[in-house]
């Protein structure tokens, strides 16, 4: 058996109810319903906490999941407070601002132009095999723009699909595509 499903916690809007730790905030959601007029408050290091608001302050001074919370909070140091302290790592921040992809670098008109005259071979009027490319990669670089799911599929041909819109709005979205669609078709 996995941790927590041997373990039964008592409910605290009906003191019937046992539990399974796993299961118990899935049942508080329910139970809650059940008992609208049982005003309980919970605790800010465990959601599955429920306790009267009066009684809050003591339970939070006693919880057993406020260990763990202040172990986080406090981060404690494995070496002595008086051991002298190394110069700290310094933190590196990219400020710079991202670069259009499509301006600068690989993907760039220029660079394709001069990737054309350098991999021709005049007396054969052959296109010479290129090189990869890879040492010039840097995965490291963080001045590129975020990726933008939505911005792609404008310009890709993909069937896009419309969720959680109203019938008018759906076929306003539909016709839309299809005229892009036909359009991506016209520039091939």
């Amino acid at each position: 058996m996995g941790a927590g499903y041997g373990e039964l916690i008592q409910c605290p809007y009906e003191k019937a109810h046992r539990i399974q730790a796993h299961a118990m905030s899935k049942h508080l959601f329910k139970c809650r319903k059940n008992h609208p007029n049982q005003k309980l408050v919970s605790c800010p290091f465990n959601e599955s906490h429920r306790v009267n608001e009066k009684e809050l302050k003591l339970h939070v001074q006693s919880c057993e999941d406020r260990a763990s919370f202040e172990t986080y909070k406090y981060c404690i140091a494995s070496k002595s407070a008086n051991a002298p302290e190394n110069n700290p790592p310094e933190l590196v921040y990219n400020n710079s601002p991202p670069k259009d992809p499509f301006k600068v670098g690989r993907y760039s008109q220029s660079r394709k132009d001069e990737d054309d005259d350098e991999n021709w071979d005049d007396e054969t009027e052959q296109k010479l095999p290129v090189a990869n490319d890879e040492e010039d990669e840097c995965w490291d670089d963080m001045n590129v723009p975020a990726y933008n799911p939505q911005k792609y599929c404008e310009q890709a041909k993909v069937i896009r699909k419309a969720t959680l819109k109203a019938p008018a709005e759906k076929k306003a979205f539909y016709e839309a595509e299809r005229l892009r669609l036909q359009n991506l078709r016209l520039k091939d």
